[in-house]
């Protein structure tokens, strides 16, 4: 049996995931140093040749992670374990979630600014439905990325269900939902442009981009040659790498109704490619990769609060130096404290849910090929 796959009967391992979390983790934050919304440093926003699809990553990979090894679990014990599912997802995402909640109020009360996150919209974010007030562009700042975390959850409330219930038939299933979102969104926004809730509300939640990664966890468990042979390509891989590195200035000629869809068909090609190690163009599967990636879930939580402290110490400082060092400084900063806290968050904070995490597992799945080897 392929080590890709199950090693030692016991745990599954999927090469490279880390790498490509990793990757999404740190393009996320690099492209909101300078975005305004979290921090202030008085200097021009600037764009950097790393693709901006961070979060469709995100998307993409628990599409194919959750799916994959759903599809091992319904093979092995003829159903799924609903309640165990839960658990899982609950123990993962909730207790870092409500912490940097609370850890935001705190720090926001200090400074006086306590009424822009206790406000009406922080119902929403306590009942992972961030998604909606960012549809309608009335988000709390510093939370404001949670939309993404709450797409998540709702996909997890249906997901399991549906493969549970469709065992044999879970592709055409997942066909179907990803033809009729992409159709619902393409058509909202011919009908009602892109300045419509409704056209936002499926451009938002991406639900389609979860499918891209769900379609291809079942081709790769199923081990579909043609869909294996045709993504796993060196050619394809080296378009998806250059569209993904590049994004940020090859999206000013792509339509802004397609980029998600398009990052998210070539989030799927390096996700193959990378599970396909001898068709790798770039190893992930690397030491620094596998830390970032397994700490990533902390990157994309806290780095907000993160960036918005470290600007005002920037801006009381008034560090008088060239621009270019100044950018240097700042992205250096910001995201060395990220990764530290983010370590120390993961394994101080995270880990003990995260082994009561395990208990409910009916398929063990690893972070790294080293857990495996343990």
């Amino acid at each position: 049996m392929d080590k890709t796959q199950i090693n030692r009967e016991k745990h599954i391992h999927l090469p490279g995931l880390n790498g490509l979390r990793a990757i999404a983790a740190l393009s996320v934050l690099l492209s909101h140093v300078f975005l305004g919304t979290f921090g202030n440093w008085n200097l021009k926003a600037i764009k950097l040749p790393i693709f901006e699809g961070g979060v469709i990553l995100f998307f993409v990979i628990s599409g194919f992670l959750i799916t994959y090894l759903l599809l091992h679990e319904i093979t092995s014990t003829d159903t799924i374990d609903i309640k165990k599912f839960y658990l899982r997802r609950i123990l993962r995402i909730w207790p870092l979630y409500y912490g940097y909640i609370l850890i935001a109020i705190i720090a926001l009360t200090i400074l006086g600014l306590q009424k822009d996150i206790l406000n009406n919209n922080v119902v929403y974010y306590l009942l992972f439905a961030a998604n909606i007030p960012f549809i309608s562009s009335i988000g709390t700042w510093i939370i404001v990325h949670y939309w993404s975390l709450g797409v998540e959850e709702q996909f997890y409330i249906f997901w399991p269900w549906l493969i549970k219930i469709s065992k044999q038939r879970i592709h055409l299933m997942t066909l179907l939902i990803l033809v009729l979102w992409i159709v619902l969104k393409y058509g909202t926004w011919l009908l009602l442009t892109n300045h419509s809730l409704i056209y936002r509300f499926f451009a938002v939640t991406c639900f389609q981009s979860m499918m891209f990664g769900a379609l291809g966890a079942i081709a790769y468990y199923h081990k579909n040659k043609k869909i294996l042979a045709l993504t796993t390509n060196q050619y394809v891989q080296a378009i998806a790498w250059v569209y993904f590195l590049c994004s940020c200035f090859l999206n000013e000629y792509i339509p802004a109704v397609c980029r998600n869809d398009i990052i998210a068909l070539f989030s799927l090609f390096l996700i193959l490619g990378q599970i396909a190690e001898n068709k790798r163009i770039i190893n992930l599967e690397k030491p620094i990769f596998d830390f970032i990636g397994r700490i990533s879930y902390g990157i994309y939580v806290i780095h907000p609060l993160i960036i918005f402290i470290s600007s005002k110490i920037w801006i009381k400082m008034s560090i008088n130096v060239n621009p270019v060092l100044q950018y240097i400084l700042i992205f250096t900063w910001v995201t060395t404290s990220t990764i530290i806290l983010s370590t120390i968050s993961y394994n101080y904070f995270e880990k003990p849910f995260l082994k009561l995490k395990s208990r409910f597992s009916v398929i063990q799945s690893c972070n790294s090929i080293r857990d495996v080897n343990k």
